[in-house]
């Protein structure tokens, strides 16, 4: 008896949940009720097609309800909506309008929050006006690769991947952006220029990853957390290399630079060489499928993060000093044209990079005088068939006469280092990181007082003017 009134009570508790999600059906749209107290609805799913306006109001069963929102998944794979007409709505939740491929037109001039997923692979959409959103869910217009158009004057937050693969996407304006999240407009292949403005605080990691016509991000000066040189995004005190153009030839990262961020140059299609002479710390994916680049040499690095040179399919050569603590998973994996690999470690480290079977095979790995068998004892070093002592290349094989750098009547002026045997490229970047000077001039004058940090190949130093 008392388990079937306990059954009984499941049974009513059941009932009332479903008369507070009351659904019905007006002239071809159904709704679901939100709130009886304030007479409110959401559009629930069904099989919707052709253009469709939503009402600001509807009535049912002597009640008049305001339209609000539509549901989660209400217009779901309508592959036959044309055009959707929302005044009144002001909120539209996840994956809405997912797979709507025939869906031209959207009216939402009420809408502050758009749900994850919303619009994605709406192909055919080609342009969006959401004059009063707030918020942009993750992957809200992912793969809608027909849009070149969006005008989001009020949005301050902008989902993981909001946009990415809207390949026809020019451009975008973002005036009051606080939050622009991971891979927000990755792969938006047309996009040539990017602007951050000052309300932006929070940038995940490379939001313009695999853009292949971007040249420029350009950060407003007044920004309290980012800034850009020479059209590359950095923070504030460019310690932190957070996303490079991905049309942007080859690259020389500012000596102020410690950390290159997760994605920061993947899918650098220009790339074929980096200079980065005080990067301690490679992130995840850093250099993902930078298809040409050559060689690395990473004098300073420390740690090497997951996937941090995964299919570098033209890298040939990899240089990693004995600072190196911490190489990463995969972070060579599918790097099949690497032929040398140079270690300055004497005890090796332990770690599992990927290399490829054919690496493996061919490749010769350089390592210190003595330590061949220690080598042959640790994977994945242990795994090369070719291992050969000595041989090493690049900045920690060539002894060089000392670089020093002076301050000879009001100008900087380097003497010794490469400047003794070579004309080398003279860099000179101002504290905040701005180079100041770039040539062959083994005396720059015309500076203003300041600290300054004077770059020459792989070495550099900070002097006083």
């Amino acid at each position: 008896m008392r388990l079937i009134k306990s059954f009984g009570l499941i049974l009513l508790s059941l009932a009332g949940v479903a008369a507070s999600a009351q659904t019905f059906e007006v002239d071809g749209i159904n709704y679901n009720v939100l709130s009886e107290a304030e007479g409110t609805v959401e559009v629930a799913n069904g099989n919707y097609s052709g253009d469709v306006v939503i009402p600001a109001e509807v009535s049912h069963a002597g009640s008049t309800y305001r339209v609000m929102a539509i549901g989660d998944d209400a217009f779901f794979r309508c592959d036959a909506l044309k055009s959707i007409s929302m005044l009144s709505v002001t909120t539209i939740g996840d994956y809405a309008f997912n797979y709507c491929t025939a869906l031209k037109s959207v009216e939402m001039p009420s809408v502050t929050t758009i749900g994850d997923g919303a619009f994605a692979t709406c192909w055919s959409l080609p342009s969006v006006e959401m004059p009063s959103a707030t918020t942009i869910g993750d992957n809200a217009f992912n793969s809608c690769t027909a849009l070149k158009s969006v005008e989001m004057p009020s949005v301050t937050t902008i989902g993981d991947g909001a946009f990415a693969t809207c390949w026809s996407l020019p451009s975008v304006e973002m005036p009051s952006a606080t939050t622009i999240g991971d891979n927000a407009f990755a792969s938006c292949y047309e996009m040539d220029s990017v602007f951050i403005p000052a309300s932006c605080t929070s940038i995940g990691f490379n939001p313009f990853t695999s853009c292949k016509e971007l040249k420029e991000i350009v950060v407003d000066e007044n920004n309290p957390n980012y800034s850009s040189v020479d059209g590359v995004l950095y923070d504030k005190d460019k310690t932190i290399l957070i996303g490079w153009p991905t049309a942007k030839g080859n690259v020389d990262i500012l000596p102020s630079v410690t950390t290159i961020g997760d994605w920061a140059l993947a899918f650098c299609i220009a790339l074929r060489s980096v200079s980065m002479p005080s990067v301690t710390t490679i992130g995840d994916n850093a250099f993902f499928s930078c298809d040409i680049l050559k060689s690395v040499s990473i004098p300073s690095a420390i740690t090497i993060g997951d996937n941090a040179f995964s299919y570098c399919d033209g890298l040939t050569s990899v240089d990693m000093p004995a600072s190196v603590t911490m190489i990463g998973d995969w972070a060579f994996s599918y790097c099949d044209g690497l032929t040398e690999v140079y270690c300055h470690w004497e005890e090796p480290l332990e770690c599992e990079p990927d290399f490829e079977d054919e690496v493996l095979m061919n490749a010769i790995l350089y390592v210190p005088d003595g330590c061949v068998d220690a080598y042959r004892a640790v994977k994945p070093w242990s795994e090369f068939a070719n291992i050969e002592e000595g041989g090493y290349s690049g900045i920690a094989d060539t002894p060089q006469p000392e670089m020093t750098v002076k301050v000879i009547d009001g100008a900087i002026t380097v003497e010794g280092g490469d400047m003794a045997v070579s004309a080398p490229v003279v860099e000179v970047y101002s504290a905040g990181g701005g180079c100041v000077y770039r040539g062959t001039d083994s005396s720059i004058g015309g500076l203003g007082h300041g600290i300054y940090v004077v770059k020459v190949g792989g070495t550099v130093q900070k002097v006083a003017l």
